[in-house]
């Protein structure tokens, strides 16, 4: 994977945690590409008690989440995801 898709992919995770208010670590992929031998290792896309948002491709973007509302969606754009997170209603953790 080069280096600008990891930025690609990191500010887009970044940027969902961010949206549903929740920390998010990215691990960037490192080494051959995941085959059916040696797989990706979980965490980038998991939002622990929400669900999970894979970026695939920049235009291919599943959108599988459990809370606040159930929701399962592929979306064809970035901003889409940003703008479908923006509308649901999400509450600040208590401090």
């Amino acid at each position: 994977m080069r280096p600008e898709q990891h930025a690609l992919e990191e500010s887009f995770y970044r940027e969902c945690a961010r949206l549903l208010i929740v920390v998010h670590t990215y691990k960037p992929w490192i080494g051959r590409p995941p085959n059916r031998w040696n797989n990706r290792h979980p965490g980038n896309g998991r939002f622990p008690g929400f669900g999970t948002i894979r970026l695939y491709a920049p235009n291919h973007i599943h959108v599988s989440l459990r809370q606040p509302v159930v929701l399962n969606r592929v979306c064809r754009s970035l901003e889409e995801v940003y703008d479908l997170l923006r509308r649901l209603e999400l509450k600040t953790p208590k401090q």
